[in-house]
């Protein structure tokens, strides 16, 4: 039991990562960034091929995936949404433009892959044994590292001139405009800080489990579930808390009945959506 429970931990480190950067985007700019989970996987393709393939040293292979992701993030942004937006467009034209990209970086994933899982780790997980569990050391460091990762956000968002241009930008982007805010020059800061918080789940999972072309839709569906369960009010705690207890949660249902885990989610996200639609922190 206690096994699974860090199991279970360190699934939620993966979605509090993607799911602060789908928050942060969402709350401030009220895009449904589908994309994430695109920017999410390809930083893992990244850092496997680098890594697995070329033998690239861990730290310069894990840097260029998540640098890869926040480029790849900003330029979503840049070279899709903006010009979309300019022209007219809705939130909803944003929204199916992202399900574009999603669809043409699958295609292309699977293709280059073949559908075979792709793990860039090449050395077996070292294990610690307390009363009689195994306990991999890998998931302790992505819990200390989600924890630092946060903590970084906290003063990003709270001590610098930007976070709290991104807090204002929350609260009333027309405002923001009024006062002089650079608007743009925030939005490129939330793209890039949002992108690369995925990336490095990426980097994560790719190196822990593999990544297939699906990864991506798959962790981003639990990540927008844990957002709508946390709430989009307080990103970081709302974050945070909705993925550790879907992290729980997939885990325990992985482990004694894996065949419930997606109605479990589903589940979840129909009974928030109905009774708790501003989530628990909303």
């Amino acid at each position: 039991m206690i096994q699974t429970l860090i199991i279970g931990l360190g699934l939620a480190g993966y979605y509090a990562l993607v799911a602060v950067g789908f928050a942060l985007i969402f709350a401030t700019l009220r895009i449904f960034h589908v994309a994430h989970g695109t920017v999410f996987i390809t930083a893992g393709y990244v850092f496997w091929y680098m890594h697995r393939i070329h033998g690239i040293s861990l730290a310069i292979s894990a840097t260029a995936a998540i640098a890869a992701a926040a480029a790849l993030g900003l330029a979503i942004d840049r070279f899709l949404y903006l010009p979309i937006m300019r022209r007219g467009g809705g939130m909803f034209s944003v929204f199916i433009a992202s399900l574009g990209i999603v669809l043409v970086f699958d295609a292309i994933y699977l293709v280059l892959t073949s559908g075979v899982i792709a793990v860039a780790r090449t050395t077996s997980m070292e294990l610690w044994t307390v009363g009689g569990a195994a306990i991999r050391k890998f998931d302790l460091g992505i819990m200390g590292l989600v924890a630092l990762t946060y903590f970084l956000l906290y003063l990003w968002l709270h001590r610098t001139r930007t976070g709290l241009e991104v807090r204002g930008l929350t609260d009333n982007e027309q405002l923001a405009a009024a006062v002089g805010m650079n608007v743009d020059q925030t939005r490129n800061a939330i793209f890039l800080v949002a992108s690369a918080m995925a990336g490095l789940a990426g980097v994560l999972t790719a190196y822990d489990g593999g990544i297939t072309s699906d990864s991506g839709n798959r962790t981003l569906f639990i990540a927008v579930v844990a957002v709508i369960l946390g709430g989009v009010r307080n990103i970081l705690l709302g974050s945070i808390t909705g993925s550790l207890a879907l992290g729980i949660i997939t885990a325990y249902a992985g482990f004694f009945y894996p065949e419930w885990v997606t109605f479990c989610i589903f589940a979840i996200m129909i009974i928030l959506i109905l009774f708790r639609p501003k989530g628990l922190f909303g």
